[in-house]
């Protein structure tokens, strides 16, 4: 049994990274989805905490900027926001910035894996900050991108909002700890 369990050990070992990295996503996420209440609606609570009024203003700030981002580009003067309503008006749709859309979950996945994970935390210190600005921007364009592939075509929304735009944005929460691994993990000096 012990022979066994050795091998089973030595097929796993190169894989512990990617064991961990799931670990972690996993808990987090149902730890997340324990601890917070109305994440996907109105309303939101964190240990039965209303917190309301802080994410409704943090979806507004999330609106405003995806509606800045996408009037950067031509032909878009027909962007409207109505508060944390965005349309064209020559369009039949509009998106609704929710607490879900703000990527705070997100966030706190990525800051957990990679502060519960190893690596030379003064590298962390500069790490996180910096993969939080790139899943603030990755959440903008994935909004604008939603927005405008949405126009005149509503019944993309849920194949682009609940598949792609989601699976790219954990891919690139994934490939975030990736180069954390590669980087900063396996190049440390080792500790004695």
């Amino acid at each position: 049994m012990n022979k066994q369990i050795k091998q089973i050990i030595n097929i796993l070992s190169p894989y512990w990274g990617i064991i961990y990295f799931i670990i972690l996503l996993l808990f987090t996420h149902y730890l997340w989805n324990g601890v917070v209440k109305g994440y996907e609606g109105r309303e939101i609570a964190i240990f039965g905490i209303d917190l309301t009024t802080q994410f409704h203003s943090l979806s507004i700030f999330t609106a405003e900027t995806v509606h800045w981002f996408v009037r950067l580009f031509p032909n878009t003067d027909d962007f409207m926001i109505e508060g944390t309503r965005l349309y064209f008006e020559n369009g039949d749709f509009a998106v609704s910035i929710i607490p879900a859309c703000t990527a705070i979950k997100q966030f706190y996945i990525f800051i957990a894996i990679i502060a519960f994970y190893r690596g030379p935390w003064k590298k962390k210190l500069w790490y996180i900050p910096l993969g939080c600005v790139i899943l603030w921007i990755y959440n903008i364009i994935r909004i604008a991108s939603i927005s405008y592939l949405t126009i005149n075509h509503p019944e993309r929304f849920d194949f682009l909002h609940e598949g792609v735009f989601r699976y790219i944005f954990y891919g690139l929460i994934f490939l975030l700890w990736v180069i954390w691994e590669e980087k900063f993990v396996k190049k440390a000096p080792a500790v004695q």
